[in-house]
């Protein structure tokens, strides 16, 4: 049998692994398990990482919440297709060393972990307990994206985001 494995490799070998994209730029984004404000947010963050992921953005999903159960944090990413890899910033180490303070919001990092970028992801909200628009005008972590990418400064790179508190004690 491993005659016929080795035979077959040596017809056949197996394609290799692609070679992993360079990190031109980190995403990460701040969200919630009962905040409906990023969980409306969540097929545009999905719809903004499969943009810009292929482009060379590695997306991380913090839940900064201190209380939840791993479990459900890990459910949540998963019923809401949250892309890229799931932290439990239970500490809130992660929101405060980025300076997050509500769900969702979206911080931009350079490769070396320069803050680009720390706001809305578009102006659907644009205070809090506003009306919501149907249809966002502007897109500011798109462009914060594209920004980086291009090694210039974001358009706006301060936008209020809107959303639900991170209850820091």
């Amino acid at each position: 049998m491993g005659t016929v494995l080795l035979a077959l490799l040596i017809a056949a070998p197996p394609e290799p692994a692609p070679a992993p994209r360079p990190v031109r730029a980190r995403c990460v984004l701040f969200a919630g398990t009962d905040c409906p404000i990023a969980n409306a947010y969540a097929p545009e963050l999905a719809r903004v990482a499969d943009e810009f992921a292929p482009k060379g953005v590695a997306f991380t999903v913090a839940y900064p919440l201190p209380r939840a159960e791993p479990d459900a944090v890990r459910a949540h990413a998963k019923e809401y297709a949250l892309p890229g890899t799931v932290v439990h910033d239970r500490d809130l180490a992660l929101a405060k060393r980025l300076g997050a303070t509500v769900t969702p919001e979206a911080v931009v990092l350079s490769p070396s972990g320069e803050v680009l970028y720390r706001g809305r992801i578009d102006d659907r909200y644009d205070k809090p307990g506003g009306k919501r628009r149907e249809h966002p005008t502007t897109f500011d972590l798109r462009a914060a994206l594209r920004a980086a990418l291009d090694g210039t400064p974001a358009p706006k790179p301060w936008p209020p985001a809107v959303g639900c508190d991170i209850e820091f004690p």
